[in-house]
Formats: structure tokens, sequence, C-alpha cells
């Protein structure tokens, strides 16, 4: 989903970055659910299960991953040219879902799927939010800015049905409302959740505002500033900015995140081309956080972001800006112990 990422001076042009990651455990004494709501995989079922799943074509630079609550699917959506992959757990290869430039989506960032079977897409630098049915492919939505200078990244859902998605060019943290998400209006604009212009987040030359998740009560977002190795609590209703500090972690940032309770796990390729998931314990007010342990490796190859499955992380190697990049393009699964 990103464009030009090169740290104090990335150009905003293709599409970036999304999510990030959560921690999971080994022999764990007892299961947890996992995305199909049964109790997560055993590591003699994962034994099972591929170690990554390819994404056809050469120049597809996936970014954003959503993976179907109830269902053994995945998705995945190319910058380059917009196309949206599906993808079974059970099997290695994925396959076109919707294909690019269709509806205007030429290119897609980050992306989510809520209860109702609806799949959320940010389209980058198109300034639109693509909404789609998973059962039907119709489109359902497309909630438009009408504006030229964003790009929009990330996707993150709230437990009342909301959808945010952040802005790595304009300092802007935008909403969809769940009535708005079941409305039989197809085009809709896209409306300012947050103005963030006056806040402490810095949006500078370059990707700032970038992964981002929904607390658990819903109050507040947690957003990532890509550029300045950041992240800032969002107060929903207010709309005030608090910058969660890290306790002197250094090198921590969030291109995509994930959370879970209180554990925040971060997912970048900044500085780090071998992926990095960084995991962190968040205080209840969400305005502290401590690094517990940072992960390499694994077969990531410049990856940008994750989604749960199980107790494993799904995560997707995008290689942005990889001139030569290591094919097939990929999602790795990642089991990560707590």
């Amino acid at each position: 989903m990103p464009s030009a990422r090169i740290r104090h001076a990335r150009v905003a042009a293709v599409a970036v970055a999304s999510l990030a990651v959560m921690g999971a455990a080994t022999a764990p004494a007892l299961a947890t659910p996992d995305a199909t709501g049964r109790p997560a995989a055993s590591a003699q079922h994962r034994a099972h299960l591929p170690a990554s799943y390819s994404i056809p074509g050469d120049r597809t630079y996936p970014e954003g991953i959503a993976r179907q609550h109830g269902t053994p699917y995945f998705y995945v959506g190319s910058t380059s040219d917009g196309t949206v992959y599906r993808g079974d757990v059970h099997q290695s290869a994925t396959k076109v879902f919707l294909p690019g430039g269709q509806d205007g989506r030429t290119s897609v960032a980050g992306m989510k799927t809520d209860t109702a079977g609806r799949l959320i897409v940010a389209g980058g630098a198109t300034g639109k939010v693509f909404v789609y049915d998973t059962r039907t492919r119709a489109l359902l939505h497309v909630f438009d800015t009408g504006r030229t200078d964003v790009f929009l990244n990330d996707v993150a859902l709230a437990p009342n049905g909301d959808a945010y998605i952040s802005d790595s060019v304009h300092p802007v943290l935008w909403h969809i409302t769940a009535a708005e998400l079941t409305s039989e209006h197809v085009q809709q604009p896209l409306r300012v959740g947050a103005d963030l212009a006056r806040s402490p987040i810095d949006y500078n030359a370059g990707f700032n505002g970038n992964g981002l998740v929904v607390t658990d009560d819903g109050r507040y977002v947690l957003l990532a500033d890509y550029n300045d190795y950041a992240f800032y609590r969002i107060d929903t209703i207010t709309h005030q900015v608090v910058p969660i500090a890290l306790g002197g972690a250094e090198g921590v940032s969030g291109d995509g995140l994930l959370l879970r309770g209180n554990t925040l796990t971060a997912v970048t390729e900044l500085d780090h081309p071998e992926g990095q998931i960084a995991i962190l314990k968040l205080s209840h007010d969400y305005t502290r956080a401590k690094l517990v342990r940072t992960i390499h490796g694994h077969g990531m190859h410049s990856p940008s972001t994750a989604a749960y499955d199980g107790r494993d992380l799904l995560i997707v190697n995008f290689q942005f800006q990889i001139a030569d990049p290591h094919l097939p393009f990929n999602v790795v699964r990642v089991h990560v112990n707590r």
C-alpha cells in the first residue's frame, strides 16, 4: 500500500502500508479461538497448513490483507493495479477475486472484512474506499474524499461496526459509520473523523499516518506514524491526540498494527528488509507501551502488514520499490511465541 518509502523523504505515489501484528504461543495449555471461532490450531494441525501462499504476477506488490471470520478465506490487494486476490488458508495459491481497474480501483492498500461479510478496501491515492460483498463480489459502496492530495492507507473496524481509515499524506483520520455501511446508497462522501493538523502528529514529507487499530471499547484509535517511529492514541469522541510513550524503545515502527487486549503488534520493513515484528504491552489507558521483544526473519521479505489466523500471523511480503523482487510474491505464516 505504500508509495515511496525512504526514511525522511518518502514520496506518495503508489500505495502504502497497513497492518500489523500480534503474538501467539507454542504448546499452549488452553486453545484460544481462531478466525473461524474454533479453537486455535495445535502445532500438529499447523504443520498441515501451508507455510506460504503465492500471489500471481511479477509486479503485484501486495500490501494489505484481511482474514475473514467464519471462513477459510483471506484477501490480499495489489498496489500496482488494484487487483484483489482471495486465498484459502488450506491451499498454497491465491486467485483473482476482483480484477484490477474495476470500479476505478486502480490501487489498493489496507483492507478489512466485517461481520456482515463486507470487504472494506482503502484505495490509496484514488481517495476512495471501496466496499464489496464477499459472497456475490458486488460493489456495495464507494466512499469518496473528492480529493487528490490524500493517500488512504489502512482500515480498522470498531466494535460498533464503524470503520476508520488512515491517511498517510493528509493530516486527517477518516470515518465511515455503521449506518453508512448499511445504507443503500452506493456513492457516498468519505467524511473526516478527526482533524490531525494541529495535533502532536507531525505530518511531514513522505508517509505519516499508517497502521491503525481500534481498542476493544471503541473509545480510541491507535495510530502509527510511520515516518517518525511514533504511535498515538486518538479519542474517537473528543478527537484528542496523545502520544504513546515507548519507554525509550528505539527502531519500533508500524506499517501494520494488530491489537489483542493490551498487546499491540507492529509489522514493518523500515530499516529491516528481513522484516520486523514488534510486540508491545500497553498500559490500561493506552498512553504507554513497553517493548517486549522483536522478531525478524521467518520468511519475511520487506513485509507491510499482517492478519491473525488463530495464533499465527499471515504476513504480506510487500517488497515495495524492489526492482527485482523475490518471486512469487507471497503471504507467509509466522507462529509467534508469547
